[in-house]
């Protein structure tokens, strides 16, 4: 069993803690918006109130006074009286104001004003509207430029312009607008706590239900079950929903572990049976099948010679007994034991002399594919290890290369010492391998295309039993190839300290 999917991390107290947090931030803006637009709209409209009192009480004196002067309702007679009237108006209590012409000419007052920025106050009112600017020339200060036409009997005699301190209803509603968000930020972040405080509590036993879950998860994984944690998930404690959930799936896990642990004897004695069947037959049939082909193409030769040549009559019988008496030792250690690696005793090997030694007992095989076999060792390569197992290596290595490599070709075999390794390579061209061939090529009953290959019949165990060998040597095996190109299969194994 394995797991396809991995463990959300986006859990629903994050997905809470996420919601809760939309909802408050988005709730704060909207409150802001609202107490913001209402907190200035009442300053606004305030103004708005005492501006248009300030202009229907300018507008009254100044009848009164163009009565009192016996002056005309026009606007000759506003200039005229324009000292007064601006004389008048300041014992009102209005200090900044200043009369202009229907041209917006100064004609008395408190003198031009200095603004912060220029508003467009006393263009609306040269176009007959009373209209007013707000500007703040200090951070909590807020000075009001209300510009407003003098209109007596539907006549426009001039203009006046008021410069009005309204600092005291700025800060006023500014630290209005203060403690309301303070306020409402204090209430803002309780209500937050609580909530938080109240869905961690309610979610506590799904978070813990969870983890129990995933363990269990990952002991059915490993095909086990640990009773401990059915026992903490049974004992919750709870009454409700959720307390009822872990029992049943307590209950659930105890049917399942109960039928795991059948499922699982079952499995293990049919793995055993076959495992043990199929070991022996790839191994055997592999063993065996490098010395029969030495001790057949040295027999061959050697009918077809018919004796003649003494020295190879000499050398295939003595390669013929040495294979049929090392085969003979298979057989009995394939029947005796399952693992060699178990019972055999490493010893001083000579690496590069049972790599000469293979390819003298292969080099009749490769000629009868027009392939040369070289080698070359400038130093000795002592290991330690199993001969027979390491020979079985690279007799496996040069047979493929001879197999596979192309005709008219040189199979190189050297060696040399690097550090505190022994490193061995067996070289071909041929096809190569292909970057997803190399990854496969270890794995048991993995062949490579038969078309490639001058043999038929391998059951694609060799070079996973050479794997196989290399670990029990505490080595490595690899390989290099591309396509087209020369292929090198090499090995290391830690150099012999000899003293």
């Amino acid at each position: 069993m394995s797991l396809s999917k991995k463990t959300c991390r986006f859990g629903i107290r994050r997905q809470m803690a996420v919601v809760l947090l939309a909802v408050f931030t988005a709730g704060a803006f909207i409150l802001y918006g609202g107490i913001h637009t209402s907190l200035w709209q009442n300053q606004e409209d305030q103004l708005i109130r005492e501006l248009q009192g300030l202009q229907e009480n300018t507008l009254i004196y100044i009848r009164q006074l163009l009565m009192l002067n016996h002056a005309n309702n026009d606007e000759e007679s506003y200039r005229q009286i324009a000292g007064d009237i601006a004389q008048e108006l300041k014992l009102l209590g209005n200090k900044s104001l200043n009369l202009l012409d229907t041209s917006g000419r100064y004609l008395d007052g408190s003198g031009p004003f200095q603004e912060e920025k220029t508003g467009d106050d006393l263009l609306q009112a040269l176009n007959g509207n009373a209209s007013f600017t707000q500007t703040y020339p200090e951070p909590d200060r807020m000075l009001v430029f209300f510009s407003m036409p003098v209109v007596i009997e539907e006549r426009t005699l001039g203009i006046i312009r008021y410069q009005v301190d309204a600092s005291q209803l700025y800060v006023q509603i500014s630290q209005t607008e203060a403690l309301v968000y303070q306020t409402g930020a204090s209430i803002f972040v309780l209500t937050f706590l609580f909530l938080a405080f109240f869905i961690s509590r309610l979610l506590t036993p799904v978070q813990r239900l969870t983890k129990i879950s995933h363990q269990v998860v990952r002991d059915l994984s490993k095909e086990q079950i640990d009773m401990q944690l059915l026992a903490q998930l049974a004992d919750s404690g709870r009454r409700d929903e959720v307390g009822e959930l872990s029992r049943n799936f307590s209950v659930m896990l105890e049917m399942i572990g109960s039928q795991f642990e059948n499922m699982q004897a079952d499995k293990e004695q049919i793995i055993k049976l076959l495992g043990s069947r199929q070991e022996f037959y790839n191994n055997m049939t592999h063993e065996l099948k490098t010395p029969l082909t030495t001790i057949q193409g040295y027999a061959q030769l050697m009918e077809a010679d018919q004796g003649a040549d003494k020295n190879l009559t000499r050398q295939g019988i003595q390669q013929i007994l040495q294979e049929s008496t090392r085969m003979h030792q298979m057989v009995l250690q394939l029947l005796e034991m399952s693992d060699k690696a178990i019972y055999m005793e490493k010893q001083l090997v000579d690496l590069s002399q049972t790599a000469i030694s293979v390819a003298q007992a292969l080099e009749i095989k490769a000629k009868r594919y027009e392939i040369q076999i070289r080698t070359h060792f400038p130093e000795q390569l002592l290991v330690w290890g199993v001969e027979d197992r390491l020979r079985q290596v690279l007799i496996n290595l040069v047979d493929n290369a001879i197999k596979y490599g192309d005709s008219h070709t040189v199979i190189r075999i050297d060696g040399t010492r690097r550090q505190n390794d022994a490193w061995l390579a067996v070289r071909n061209h041929g096809k190569g391998l292909s970057a997803q061939e190399q990854k496969k090529i270890f794995e048991p009953f993995y062949r490579v295309d038969k078309a490639y290959s001058r043999e038929q019949g391998s059951a694609g165990l060799g070079l996973s039993i050479c794997r196989k060998i290399m670990e029990e040597h505490d080595g490595f095996i690899g390989v290099k190839s591309k396509p087209g190109a020369q292929t090198v299969f090499y090995i290391r194994l830690k150099s012999a300290e000899i003293t």
